[in-house]
């Protein structure tokens, strides 16, 4: 992901995590609020009930690969933060991408 696309402050993160609505799908959750920019940007968080460090990696880097080719045609203006669930570790890639699907239309973004 381009830097600008990045939602990296903490205080940006939880503003989208206290405000903004939640669509839960058993592979991903994600939250969603408008961000009055010009461009959207986007968070992964993986918790440490996922597993270690690597287990939580290794699912933030699907996550991130599942959005790469659809965050282009999401409107722009928005913050993202996609949390991965408990069983993202054991789901096939082409599981997690229909997932982040069904979560961006259940939101009316995609």
């Amino acid at each position: 992901m381009k830097r600008a696309w990045r939602l990296k402050a903490e205080s940006d993160v939880q503003r989208v995590w206290q405000q903004g609505r939640a669509f839960a799908h058993p592979l991903v959750i994600l939250r969603v609020r408008a961000n009055g920019l010009e461009h959207s940007r986007v968070a992964f968080v993986a918790g440490t009930k996922i597993g270690n460090a690597v287990t939580r990696n290794r699912a933030k880097r699907r996550l991130r690969e599942a959005v790469r080719p659809l965050f282009l045609k999401i409107p722009k203006g928005f913050d993202f933060v996609f949390i991965a669930r408990g069983n993202i570790t054991d789901a096939a890639f082409t599981d997690i991408t229909q997932a982040v699907q069904d979560v961006l239309k259940r939101a009316k973004l995609l």
